[in-house]
C-alpha cells in the first residue's frame, strides 16, 4: 500500500503560483531550481506531504531534456500543450527503494523501464546550502493528458527542518487523499490498483475507492479525458476557521461533500478543504 508523498500542479510562473498560493493562506517555500530546467515553489505541510507547484524557469534546458527523452520532463510537456491543461498533473508516491518499486510494476505490466536521478541545492535557514538527491520511478501512461503517477525515492542523509514552513495561516495541516475522474473508473481499476498497490474497492454506483497509507484514492465517473486528477483534498484543523479566513479576503468556496472546494487557476481542478478529525 502505498503513500501520497506530493502532488505536481503545472503554473506559468512561480510568480503566479506564489501569489495564489498565499492568497489562500499557504506558506509557500523559496523557490528551487531543477537541473533539467524546471523550477517549484512547493507548500509543504505538518503530515510529511507537499504540493509542488512547478513552472519552466529555464527554457533551453528544459527542451535539451525533453530531447534527450527525460520521462519527467517528457510528461510535464505533453501536459502544458493540451489545449485544456489539468491543474494536477501529477501524482507522486514515498519510496525507499524506486529500482525495486520499478521492478514490481514491470511485472505487473504497469511500469516504465527508465528512471531519473537528479540532485539539487537545498537553501538552509543559516544561508547556506547543501545537495538533495532523488530518484524517481514512473508507471506507465495512457495517453499525453493522463496524470503521470511515479515514485520519489529521497537519497539524501539530510533531514530538512521544514516545520516553519508547515504553519499555515488557514490552518492547513496535511493531504487526506486524491479524486480522480475517469471515462469509465473500471478500465482503469487494475491498472489504479498496482500503481496504488492496493485492492479497488467497486462501489454500486460504479465509482471505486482504493486506500493508501493514511489517505485514499477515489475514482468517480465523468470529466472529459480518460483518467485525470480532478481534485486534491486538503486537511485543515477547523474548517470554520478556514472558511472565515477566506471570506476576509473575498474567496468564496463552493461546498463539496463534507468540506468546501476552491477552483484552481492553472488549469481544469479544484483543491478540496475538509476538517482534520485525527
Amino acid at each position: 500500500m502505498r503513500s501520497i508523498d506530493h502532488l505536481v500542479m503545472p503554473f506559468d510562473t512561480l510568480p503566479a503560483a506564489r501569489r495564489w498560493f498565499e492568497s489562500l493562506g499557504f506558506v509557500v517555500a523559496p523557490d528551487a531550481i531543477h537541473p533539467f530546467g524546471t523550477g517549484n515553489a512547493c507548500v509543504f505541510f505538518a503530515d510529511g506531504r507537499y504540493l509542488e507547484p512547478l513552472s519552466v524557469v529555464e527554457e533551453a534546458v528544459y527542451a535539451a531534456a525533453k530531447d534527450e527523452g527525460h520521462l519527467f520532463v517528457e510528461r510535464d510537456a505533453a501536459m502544458r500543450d493540451l489545449a485544456e491543461r489539468p491543474a494536477i498533473s501529477g501524482l507522486g508516491f514515498r519510496s525507499q527503494d524506486a529500482l525495486a518499486d520499478r521492478e514490481q510494476l514491470l511485472e505487473e505490466e504497469a511500469g516504465e523501464d527508465g528512471l531519473v536521478d537528479f540532485e539539487r541545492a537545498l537553501r538552509l535557514p543559516d544561508g547556506g546550502t547543501t545537495q538533495l538527491y532523488f530518484r524517481l520511478a514512473f508507471a506507465a501512461i495512457h495517453s499525453a493528458d493522463a496524470p503521470s503517477f511515479f515514485y520519489c525515492e529521497a537519497r539524501h542523509q539530510v533531514k530538512p527542518d521544514r516545520s516553519a514552513l508547515t504553519r499555515h495561516p488557514n490552518g492547513a495541516t496535511g493531504i487526506a487523499g486524491v479524486r480522480l475522474s475517469a471515462s469509465d473508473p473500471q478500465d482503469f481499476r487494475d491498472y489504479l490498483s498496482a500503481v496504488a498497490d492496493s485492492p479497488a474497492e467497486a462501489h454500486g454506483d460504479g465509482s471505486l475507492a482504493i486506500p493508501l497509507e493514511d489517505g485514499r484514492l477515489d475514482v468517480v465517473a465523468g470529466g472529459t479525458s480518460p483518467l485525470a486528477i480532478a481534485s486534491l483534498t486538503v486537511t485543515v484543523a477547523d474548517l470554520a476557521f478556514a472558511q472565515d479566513f477566506w471570506q476576509s479576503r473575498d474567496i468564496d468556496p463552493s461546498k463539496d461533500g463534507d468540506g468546501v472546494a476552491i477552483a484552481c487557476p492553472n488549469g481544469r481542478g479544484t483543491i478540496r478543504f475538509i476538517e482534520d478529525r485525527t
